[in-house]
């Protein structure tokens, strides 16, 4: 069984399916957390779920296509963590099924924001926590074939492809600082990452629990592959 207790992490998009779940999990094996959201009820109805495990994790809320929160952002982290130990994103936001040119510009500017640029700027910010960790890592969940091209995935798609090179690159730049970069390809995403296209009715909770700890164990078992499938 994996030893993460006293470990110290931030997962964004910790209100989505997946999200919430590896927030339960982490929190049962002992991880101290910092959670994010952008609706307020729907971390307040994770939180509710944390505490019933005698447990208690800190929430923030935060929209991530509003630039001025990454201004704050290290000086947040740091007055709860003096280092991060993982770092993961889950954010994503799928819109519709649609020709990729079948959006206005500003569809494409904010979807762009949240589903790539959302991931460089809180690497960007929150790197020199991670760099003050004796094994950190980060942690990114995608979907090969939609990563690929998948037709009518449009902005989604794009995104998650730029991910994984943003990945790939600032793994190779960052070998000396021993930064671990997982990208867990999920199969059961490959109609979408939101409960737009995914809905609960389609995944058991009890499902949704085995995805959540195959995900932290292909995370944390300190394998050098940047790649992992579950």
């Amino acid at each position: 069984m994996l030893n993460l207790k006293n470990t110290k992490g931030i997962i964004f998009g910790s209100t989505g399916l997946i999200g919430s779940k590896l927030a339960i999990e982490l929190t049962k094996l002992g991880s101290k957390l910092i959670l994010h959201g952008q609706q307020k009820k729907k971390l307040v109805e994770l939180d509710n779920k944390i505490k019933k495990l005698n447990a208690k994790q800190i929430l923030l809320q935060a929209d991530l296509t509003n630039l001025d929160f990454y201004n704050n952002l290290q000086k947040l982290v740091c007055s709860r963590f003096d280092s991060i130990d993982f770092l993961i994103n889950l954010v994503g936001k799928f819109s519709r099924l649609s020709p990729l040119t079948h959006f206005s510009q500003n569809d494409w500017n904010e979807l762009i924001e949240l589903n790539l640029n959302s991931y460089w700027r809180t690497l960007r910010e929150l790197e020199p926590l991670l760099k003050k960790s004796k094994n950190p890592k980060i942690i990114f969940v995608t979907n090969f074939e939609i990563s690929m091209g998948k037709a009518y995935h449009n902005i989604f798609s794009v995104s998650k492809a730029a991910i994984q090179s943003m990945a790939n690159t600032y793994a190779e730049e960052n070998k000396k600082f021993n930064i671990k970069i997982k990208i867990i390809d999920l199969k059961k995403i490959n109609k979408g990452m939101t409960s737009k296209i995914l809905k609960l009715n389609d995944i058991s909770e009890k499902e949704l629990t085995k995805i959540s700890k195959k995900i932290i164990n292909k995370s944390f078992n300190n394998q050098n592959s940047l790649y992992s499938k579950v």
